[in-house]
C-alpha cells in the first residue's frame, strides 16, 4: 500500500505535532497495516537478540526489538505502542542454542510473556509520550531532542529491568543470586541496542516519515 508523501517544508518541532489548519485527522488502513508490519518486524528483531545474545526467558544482552518498540511508537503513536506491546509476547517464546553449546536457553513461557506486558508497554509508550508532551523533533535537530530520546530510553528500560526479573522471581524461575544479572541484561540489552539503532533510524528516516500521511501526530491519527 503506497503512503502519500507531503511536500517537504521547513517545519519546526512544534509544526511536526501541530495539526495543519483545515486538515481532519482520521485512522487510515495504512495505520493498521503499519501496526501489523511492526509486529512482524518486532518478532524478527526480538528473536535476533534471543538467538544471538541470550540470557534466558526472553532477556538478552542486545535486544534489537527495543528499536521497533520505541521508534515505531514515536512515529506511529498508539499503533506503534500496540505493536510494541504485542510482538514481545511471541519473540520472547523463541528458544536459543547459543555459541553452538549443547544447551538451549530457556524461552519465556506464555504466562511470563504476558506478565512482561507492563514493561513492554511502558518501553513503547514513554518515548512516544515524551516526544508529544515536550514537542521534541523526531528528526533529532537539536541537542534537546537527543536528550529527550535518551532519557525516555533509559527511564523506560529501567522500569522494564526492575519489573521483568521480579516477575521471573515471583514465578520461581530466578534465584536471588541471578537477579542483578537479569536486571542488567534487560537494561543494558535495551539501552545499548537503542543507542546503536534508535538514533540512526530517526536521523535517517524521520524526515520521510513526518512528511507521510501515515505519520501519527496525536495518538491514533
Amino acid at each position: 500500500m503506497a503512503v502519500p508523501i507531503r511536500d517537504e517544508v521547513q517545519e519546526t518541532a512544534e509544526d511536526v505535532w501541530r495539526v495543519p489548519a483545515g486538515q481532519q485527522l482520521s485512522v487510515r488502513p495504512a495505520h493498521i497495516a503499519i501496526s501489523v508490519a511492526l509486529i512482524v518486524i518486532g518478532v524478527l528483531a526480538g528473536a535476533f537478540g534471543s538467538i544471538n545474545f541470550p540470557l534466558g526467558f526472553g532477556v538478552n544482552f542486545f535486544w534489537t526489538g527495543i528499536t521497533v518498540q520505541q521508534v515505531g511508537a514515536i512515529w506511529f503513536g498508539a499503533w506503534g505502542v500496540l505493536a510494541g506491546t504485542i510482538f514481545p509476547i511471541f519473540s520472547n517464546m523463541i528458544t536459543a542454542q547459543p555459541l553452538d553449546l549443547p544447551v538451549t536457553v530457556t524461552a519465556a513461557p506464555l504466562y511470563v510473556s504476558l506478565a512482561y506486558i507492563p514493561a513492554n508497554f511502558l518501553q513503547a509508550f514513554l518515548p512516544a509520550w515524551a516526544f508529544r508532551r515536550y514537542r521534541a523533533d523526531p528528526r533529532l535537530r537539536s541537542g534537546r531532542d537527543y536528550i529527550i530520546l535518551l532519557a525516555a530510553m533509559v527511564v523506560s528500560s529501567a522500569f522494564g529491568a526492575l519489573w521483568s526479573p521480579l516477575v521471573l522471581r515471583m514465578f520461581g524461575m530466578l534465584g536471588s543470586e541471578s537477579l542483578l544479572l537479569y536486571m542488567w541484561g534487560w537494561f543494558g540489552g535495551n539501552v545499548v541496542a537503542g543507542l546503536v539503532f534508535n538514533f540512526i533510524l530517526m536521523q535517517a528516516f524521520s524526515g520521510l516519515v513526518v512528511r507521510s500521511s501515515a505519520f501519527v501526530r496525536r495518538w491514533w491519527a
